[in-house]
């Protein structure tokens, strides 16, 4: 998708709402193989300041509309978001798609999703038009916060639950997370043969995975110590000889992937579409929703390249 993300700037709030399950796996640190990493986020959100007027689970659910999603946003359940700051606007794409991938084409899209996607840049909620985007498959950024409404609103009714304080710590739970009946858990190891995927820094002239944030401009930088233990130092941008943000891409039966693992002659794929039909053509499992994954031998893919988009400038050299 090439639409601009018109709206966002680094420090834009962002509002992504997550189903129960989803809320409860990021709660839980939890882990599972081929499906699901509590350190990766993805799918349709919105500005918090379009939909901060809202005073309750259920209006929450109607400003990014969800209201007729009964079986992923249920009535009564209130709601579970995702907030973060936007950090780097690349990675989101105005919400422009359609119900087939001929119509979205038209829109120079792939993002084909089921009902209630619009596929207009906005969300399916009247009177008022909330924007809306599509986030690509990334990594949480350092800071990052998991809220709950409750269903019929109140004093207190908005709750935090937990904040992310980067990939080696994982989601760190609040008191208020028990209230809504999900679990915390210690951080777990990433997949067997997890690729090198994200944002890099390359700082006096060595290379680092890192996190976005905590603030806009900067990076949570990763290396481990003698003894193997992780350590993080926050770096800004300025700092850095050069940031950039890599993944690792491949072909498989002509249809676009990255690949988030390989071991044991094994790659785990994520569709890079957004194209709901597409993986229904395929017979691609769901992992979550809005996302889908294969694993397959890996002497399967085609094309298997590394992308790499630059975010800043090399920092001059003193």
């Amino acid at each position: 998708m090439t639409t601009p993300t018109a709206g966002l700037s680094p420090r834009t709030v962002i509002q992504l709402p997550i189903t129960r399950q989803l809320a409860g796996q990021y709660l839980g640190n939890t882990v599972v193989p081929g499906a699901f990493e509590p350190s990766l986020m993805w799918g349709l959100c919105s500005r918090l300041v379009d939909v901060v007027a809202a005073e309750s689970g259920a209006q929450a659910r109607a400003f990014h509309g969800l209201a007729e999603d009964e079986a992923n946003f249920p009535t009564g359940d209130g709601l579970f978001v995702l907030r973060f700051q936007t950090h780097w606007p690349a990675l989101f794409q105005a919400s422009f798609g359609g119900q087939t991938t001929a119509g979205a084409a038209r829109l120079d899209s792939t993002l084909v999703l089921p009902e209630p996607f619009l596929g207009t840049g906005y969300t399916k909620y009247a009177p008022a038009a909330v924007p809306e985007y599509w986030l690509e498959l990334t990594d949480v950024p350092v800071g990052a916060e998991i809220w709950h409404f409750a269903e019929d609103g109140g004093e207190g009714s908005e709750k935090a639950l937990a904040r992310y304080p980067g990939r080696y710590t994982g989601w760190q739970s609040f008191p208020a997370a028990k209230e809504t009946g999900l679990t915390s858990g210690p951080v777990a190891a990433p997949p067997a043969g997890s690729t090198a995927r994200g944002l890099v820094v390359t700082f006096q002239g060595s290379a680092y995975l890192a996190d976005f944030g905590p603030n806009p401009g900067e990076a949570t930088v990763y290396r481990a110590a003698d003894d193997g233990t992780m350590m993080s130092r926050a770096l800004e941008f300025g700092q850095c000889d050069s940031v950039s943000y890599r993944r690792m891409l491949a072909s498989w039966r002509d249809s676009d992937f990255e690949v988030l693992a390989g071991a044991d002659g094994v790659a785990t794929l994520a569709l890079t579409s957004g194209n709901a039909e597409e993986a229904a053509r395929l017979g691609l499992a769901s992992a979550g929703r809005h996302a889908w994954r294969a694993q397959v031998p890996i002497d399967d893919l085609t094309e298997v390249r590394q992308e790499t988009r630059e975010i800043t400038p090399a920092a001059p050299q003193a």
